[in-house]
C-alpha cells in the first residue's frame, strides 16, 4: 500500500471516529488540509502548491466561539454576561482547545515541518488544528454539524468553570474545604515525539480525576477539571 492510500484512509478513518464522515468523504483532502501545519506546507509549497490550515483555521475560530457562546447561554441562562464571559474565556483558551486535539487523536496525523516535527506540539499549533477541523466541518456540513462536533469533543470533557485555570480552582476548592492541597501525579506518557500525550492524576479530599494532555500542564489541568466536576456537580 502506498504512503498517500496509507494516509488517505487514516485521515478518512479520523473523520469517521469524530462524527464528520461527510467532512472526510472522497479522498479526505478537506480533513487533510485541516491538519496541513503552515510549517509543511511552507517547506513543500514552492515545489507542490501545496497550501496549509491558516484559512480553515481563521474560520473555525469563529465556529468554536459561537458554539461554545451558545452552549454557555443555553446552560446558564440566568448567569450575567461577565461569568459567561469567564466560562467562555476558559473553554476557548489555547490550552484547553489542545488538550481535546490530543485526546481526540489529532496530532499524530498532523503534517508538519522538519523543524516542528521533533518535538513535543505546542499548545497553539493543536488548539489550531482542532478550530480548523471545526472550520473544515462547518465548510462541509453546515455549523449545525460542526457545533454538534465541539460540543461532542471539547465542551462534554471540559468544566464549565467560570476560573480560567482549573488547577487555581481546584486548589481554591481544596484548601478551603479539606484543609490541604491536592496532590498531582503523572501516570502515563505515550505517542511520537511530535505528538506526546501525557496522563495525570489528582486525589483531593477523597476525589479522584484523571486527564491526559500534549503537556504534563495541560493534562493535570484535565485531571483538575475531571476532579472539580465531581466535587462542584451542575457547574
Amino acid at each position: 500500500m502506498s504512503e498517500g492510500l496509507a494516509r488517505r484512509r487514516a485521515v478518512r478513518a479520523l473523520g469517521r471516529a469524530l462524527g464528520l464522515a461527510k467532512t472526510a468523504g472522497g479522498d479526505g483532502a478537506l480533513l487533510d488540509l485541516a491538519l496541513t501545519h503552515d510549517s509543511y506546507a511552507h517547506e513543500r509549497g514552492a515545489r507542490h502548491a501545496l497550501r496549509s490550515n491558516e484559512r480553515l483555521e481563521l474560520l473555525g475560530d469563529s465556529v468554536v466561539g459561537l458554539a461554545t457562546t451558545r452552549f454557555l447561554y443555553d446552560r446558564f441562562p440566568n448567569e450575567p454576561e461577565g461569568r459567561l464571559s469567564r466560562r467562555r474565556q476558559s473553554l476557548v483558551s489555547r490550552t484547553a482547545l489542545a488538550a481535546s486535539a490530543a485526546r481526540i487523536g489529532l496530532a499524530p496525523l498532523m503534517r508538519l515541518g522538519m523543524g516542528v516535527r521533533g518535538a513535543s506540539l505546542s499548545p497553539s499549533i493543536l488548539a489550531g488544528a482542532f478550530e480548523a477541523v471545526a472550520g473544515a466541518a462547518f465548510v462541509c456540513e453546515g455549523f449545525a454539524a460542526a457545533a454538534k462536533f465541539v460540543e461532542r469533543t471539547h465542551l462534554a470533557h471540559a468544566t464549565l468553570t467560570s476560573s480560567a485555570d482549573p488547577r487555581t480552582e481546584l486548589q481554591e476548592l481544596a484548601q478551603s474545604r479539606f484543609g490541604r492541597a491536592p496532590v498531582y501525579s503523572l501516570t502515563g506518557e505515550s505517542g511520537p515525539a511530535h505528538g506526546r500525550v501525557f496522563t495525570a492524576r489528582v486525589s483531593s479530599g477523597g476525589v479522584v480525576g484523571t486527564g491526559s494532555g500534549p503537556t504534563k500542564k495541560q493534562a493535570q489541568a484535565e485531571a483538575a477539571a475531571q476532579a472539580l466536576r465531581k466535587l462542584k456537580p451542575g457547574t
